[in-house]
C-alpha cells in the first residue's frame, strides 16, 4: 500500500505596499529567504498525526500570529480548524519558527499580524487505512515529506 501526502501552500505576498491614506512606507515581515524557504521550513518541521492519518483527516488550517519588532512569532492561533490533530501540530511548527525580518513603517520595525495557510492532504491508493498499517504508513508519510 502506497500513501502519498501533499502538502500545498497558498500563495502569501510579503512584497512592499504603500497606504493610500497617509503616504507611508510599509514593508510587511518576512521569512527568512522569502516564501520558498518558508515552504521548506514547514515541509522539514511537519510530522503528519498518526491519529489524522489513521482518520484519514485533512484539509487546511489558517494559522494567525504576531511578527514583532525583534522579528519573533507570538500569538499563534488557528483561525480556520481542521482537526484537532491537525490544528495542534500546525501551531507547534509554526511556534518553532526562527525569527522573521520584520515588519517596517517608515523604515522603523512595527509588530504585525500575519496568517498563513497551510494545506495538508492525503491521498491513498485503497480505500481505508488500519491500526495495523498506520504505524508503518505514518514512517512513510514523514519520509514523504
Amino acid at each position: 500500500m502506497r500513501l502519498l501526502i501533499l502538502m500545498q501552500f497558498a500563495t502569501m505576498s510579503f512584497s512592499e505596499s504603500f497606504a493610500q491614506s497617509n503616504k507611508e512606507k510599509i514593508v510587511m515581515p518576512e521569512y527568512p529567504g522569502g516564501e520558498s524557504e518558508l515552504h521548506k521550513y514547514i515541509i522539514s518541521e511537519l510530522q503528519y498525526p498518526y491519529e489524522a492519518l489513521v482518520n484519514k483527516e485533512s484539509g487546511e488550517v489558517l494559522i494567525a500570529f504576531s511578527v514583532g519588532m525583534d522579528g519573533y512569532i507570538s500569538g499563534v492561533r488557528v483561525v480556520r480548524s481542521v482537526s484537532e490533530s491537525l490544528d495542534a501540530e500546525a501551531v507547534r511548527v509554526v511556534s518553532k519558527m526562527p525569527p522573521w525580518i520584520p515588519g517596517k513603517k517608515n523604515g522603523r520595525p512595527v509588530r504585525a499580524e500575519m496568517t498563513i495557510p497551510i494545506n495538508l492532504k492525503i491521498k491513498h491508493e485503497n480505500k481505508y487505512v488500519n491500526d495495523s498499517e498506520g504505524s508503518q504508513n505514518a514512517e512513510k508519510a514523514k519520509i514523504k515529506y
